[in-house]
């Protein structure tokens, strides 16, 4: 069974509001790691429309490096991102899912995908770097945000009933 496709603008409108917590949460970078994870792997990705999805990412990336102190601002993270999303656009035209679970467990690959992605390129643009807990509260906090990602991007059918 095919799940319809969330609209573009709810898509569009949830991801600016993710972005700009992103960039709110500078302060408390576990939380700001977890958004930008929410962001990348949950809210960005779409069938069809890679352009879209890309320049989320790559913002998402840019945002990211630019409100970390300690951390190199070379687009490694950037690019990661555009990367994984990219991925997973394709993925979710090639194989649809079928329940929570199968979103899950995509977010779950992806996850850990994303967190070697963005560690190696920032190591090529910058060298050895510390990796921080940021990537184990984005896998540990999982459940919590791929569940509310799915609630938001692929709401209940309407049963007509009140």
């Amino acid at each position: 069974m095919r799940l319809p496709a969330p609209s573009s603008l709810r898509q569009h409108l949830f991801c600016g509001v993710t972005l700009a917590l992103v960039a709110l949460t500078a302060p408390f970078p576990v939380i700001q790691a977890i958004l930008h994870a929410l962001l990348v792997l949950a809210l960005a990705p779409r069938p069809g429309a890679a352009l879209s999805g890309a320049l989320w990412a790559v913002a998402a990336g840019w945002v990211l490096e630019g409100t970390l102190r300690l951390y190199p601002h070379l687009g490694g993270t950037a690019w990661a991102n555009l990367t994984v999303v990219l991925l997973a656009g394709w993925m979710a035209g090639r194989w649809p899912l079928e329940g929570l679970r199968s979103w899950l467990a995509r977010l779950a690959g992806l996850g850990v995908l994303h967190g070697l992605l963005v560690h190696g390129a920032v190591r090529l643009a910058a060298g050895p770097h510390p990796w921080g807990w940021g990537w184990l509260w984005s896998l540990l906090t999982l459940p919590l945000w791929g569940w509310l990602s799915w609630r938001l991007l692929h709401p209940p059918a309407d049963t007509g009933r009140r």
